[in-house]
């Protein structure tokens, strides 16, 4: 077999050379199996399998041709909807020259010889696009070789189609199977020729889910779905606040409910999960009915706990004074003196929590040398790392075998839900799947943090901006894992607050923050929903004000294509180009009927641009979103489907927020439980949603978040189109959108 791999890893054990990995995997092959690194430009050769224990050999994922035809991609990265799974089939498929349906994927499991596996930060596609082209190109050539070597001809002389290498001179072909083991033995071409993009026939093709049958009929395993021998069920009664420990608890009605076998405490773990008494039951309804019957006690820390009206005035106060300077340019405070006018305004938005259709869930199994971990995770490694700091065990006695996951939106890249089921497990001496119910998701999340925006502009008596001043506070998602993270990371503050893409000759950029009782984590885009938002409807209140068309004053502000912003790198003329797009495709300025009103917004994230228009109906206090029309820049397209399909669902996932999500906090604990009171959006409000996908000969990059943080201000500016109402706090609901 012939392994392709970038850079050696560091990991312990003795150093094997190239040339004497060479001699040692000499002869061995039944097929050919391609291992790459995914972020390393090289692409370098070795002879034979899967290097031995303790080697520096370590691909980050593997595609297989096997003796006997099949074509075998062991995925590194985990499939939550996004459809990952049938874009990188492409790429390889697109390269070998194969139907990518015929591409069997498979899910790696969580170890480091397949490298990063977090799915985070929409890199999954941007990450692999062209070491996954390598790796197809190199074995597509070395099967060619073979071929060629035993026909006696030039490789020149043949080509690759349909899983076949032809030689249409001589009417000779044969099959990948069939040379597998005979490419093995051929020389790995460093940089193997890739094909040109004018070629392809499947890259850039909408194409279907290669699962989505497996999906529909129930064939696919979610977490959920998990079934290990002699497997116990449980479910957690958790202690409301991290500020609190179990004082006592009296199992005896639990344990009275057929089925119940344990009841057992839980004590929290690295700062991620709380106390908690696990009922471990034959089944999942015992488990449920022992813990309603469970009589719990907690000891709650004395003083004062957050709640969100004492949350919403720290964050107003800290926006209210000066606060650390993040970027500043020119002086705001003396072109504020000279303006024709001044705007100011505040915009807030709540915690919000992540709702995956599939709540977290985990399946445990512990021994004294072993844990095995089945878990729909995004982020595999992190998972295998926390059990085993968790049981004391070395690391490689662990296993995670990542499942397919029912939605994820940042939360299940946090181990907590893993941690518990390992603790349970342990404490039990069984294999134990823990369920989590929707009241488990909603009251023990990772949120998005509340935050508070401040801005202040001011205009000429030509209407151009003359300068800016942007506060934002809100809890640092890094305070979950730093008690002393007081105040927003760098990363958090280039997420659409740093990157101002306007050229303002005077701008001024704070940010401040305290911390929050609840735990913060990443939800889909992060930080850019309140950036996004706060940004997009300042400048439409600063284009009302001067009385200009809003898209014409976001371009009047852009500056020239190209023109760097200070040291953040983005391309003005590829942010204005989806804003023209999207001008153009909606039909922006044209006459519509009494009570409604359509909104501009733009922005810039995970490298991706995406500008969008939104259209609402406004009757009484109730809006209804019509039509949201998104122009979408973000490289090449591997699959226009997937684009569509990301920008529909971040649609319906923004709008989710912004008309009525909100996580509320009394005594430091939160109230909501389920779709009862933090309703998603129903299929019957679901707009309209027209996609328009710029073609690019750049390199793809992020498309699973970007198209969430506009979707928010341009329904808001919409309503202010509407009805003069300008809603500057989400969400929507139970607001007055009366003329105002």
């Amino acid at each position: 077999m012939v392994e392709i791999h970038g850079e050696t890893s560091s990991s312990a054990g003795p150093e094997l050379t190239r040339r004497g990995f060479l001699s040692w995997t000499a002869g061995i092959g039944a097929g050919l199996v391609v291992g790459w690194y995914t972020d390393v430009a090289g692409v370098h050769a070795i002879f034979g399998a899967t290097a031995p224990e303790g080697t520096t050999f370590e691909p980050s994922a593997y595609l297989t041709v096997e003796s006997g035809g099949a074509i075998r991609f062991i995925l590194h990265r985990s499939e939550m909807g996004q459809g990952v799974r049938t874009s990188l089939a492409m790429l390889l498929a697109e390269e070998l020259r194969v139907d990518p349906a015929g591409v069997r994927v498979e899910k790696a499991d969580g170890e480091p010889r397949f490298g990063d596996q977090n799915t985070d930060g929409s890199t999954t596609i941007r990450g692999n696009f062209d070491p996954i082209r390598r790796a197809g190109a190199a074995a597509r050539a070395m099967l060619i070789a073979a071929a060629a070597e035993q026909w006696g001809v030039d490789a020149s002389e043949c080509r690759a189609e349909a899983g076949s290498v032809v030689h249409p001179d001589s009417a000779r072909s044969a099959t990948y199977g069939a040379l597998a083991e005979a490419a093995s033995k051929q020389t790995v071409p460093d940089a193997p020729e890739l094909r040109d993009p004018a070629e392809w026939t499947i890259v850039g093709k909408p194409r279907g889910l290669i699962d989505q049958g497996d999906v529909a009929c129930g064939r696919a395993q979610f977490g959920i779905d998990v079934v290990v021998p002699g497997m116990l069920h449980a479910s957690l009664e958790r202690c409301p606040t991290k500020r609190g420990k179990l004082g006592s608890f009296d199992a005896t009605a639990a344990k009275a409910i057929p089925g119940v076998r344990h009841v057992v405490a839980i004590e929290p773990a690295q700062g991620l999960t709380n106390s908690a008494v696990a009922v471990v039951a034959d089944n999942t309804w015992a488990a449920l009915q022992g813990r309603r019957a469970l009589s719990v006690q907690w000891e709650i820390e004395e003083g004062p706990h957050e709640s969100t009206g004492t949350l919403k005035s720290a964050l107003d106060s800290i926006v209210s004074k000066p606060q650390a300077v993040v970027r500043n340019e020119g002086d705001v405070e003396e072109a504020a003196r000279g303006a024709a006018r001044t705007i100011e305004a505040m915009y807030r938005g709540p915690h919000l929590a992540h709702s995956p259709m599939e709540p977290p869930c985990a399946t445990a199994h512990v021994t004294a040398d072993r844990c095995e971990i089945w878990a729909p995770t995004q982020h595999p490694m992190w998972a295998r790392r926390a059990a085993s700091e968790l049981l004391g065990m070395q690391v490689d006695r662990v296993t995670v075998h990542v499942t397919l996951l029912g939605g994820g939106f940042g939360r299940k890249s946090k181990p907590d839900f893993v941690l518990e089921a390992v603790a349970i497990a342990k404490a039990v001496g069984s294999p134990v799947k823990l369920t989590w119910t929707r009241e488990d998701e909603i009251r023990h999340g990772f949120y998005r943090a509340q935050n508070a925006q401040w801005l202040r502009g001011t205009l000429d008596d030509q209407g151009r901006i003359t300068s800016w001043t942007h506060r934002t506070a809100f809890p640092s998602l890094m305070s979950t894992f730093d008690s002393r993270a007081n105040r927003p990371s760098g990363g958090e503050l280039s997420m659409g607050f740093a990157n101002n893409p306007y050229r303002v000759p005077n701008l001024r950029l704070e940010a401040g923050g305290l911390i929050s009782e609840l735990r913060i984590g990443w939800l889909r885009s992060v930080c850019n929903t309140f950036h996004a938002h706060a940004v997009n409807s300042f400048m439409d209140e600063l284009a009302r004000a001067a009385d200009k068309d809003p898209i014409e004053f976001h371009l009047e502000h852009l500056g020239e294509p190209g023109e760097p912003s200070s040291g953040y790198e983005f391309d003005r003329g590829r942010l204005r180009g989806v804003i023209e797009r999207v001008r153009q495709e909606s039909g922006w300025g044209a006459t519509l009927p009494a009570g409604e009103g359509v909104g501009f917004a733009v922005h810039t994230s995970f490298l991706t641009y995406v500008a969008m228009i939104a259209r609402v109906v406004v009757e009484g206090d109730d809006v209804r979103v019509l039509d949201v029309h998104a122009a979408v820049d973000c490289g090449r397209v591997v699959n226009p489907d997937t684009v569509r399909a990301q920008v529909e669902g971040s649609v319906a996932f923004a709008l989710t927020y912004a008309l009525r999500g909100a996580i509320t906090v009394e005594n430091g604990v939160v109230q909501e439980s389920n779709f009862h009171d933090y309703p998603l959006l129903r299929i019957g409000e679901m707009p309209r949603v027209h996609v328009a996908i710029v073609d690019s000969d750049r390199l793809p990059s992020g498309m699973g978040e970007p198209a969430v943080p506009p979707v928010s201000a341009a329904v808001t500016n919409a309503i202010a189109a509407a009805t003069g109402r300008r809603i500057r706090d989400l969400p929507i609901a139970g607001q007055s959108l009366s003329n105002g």
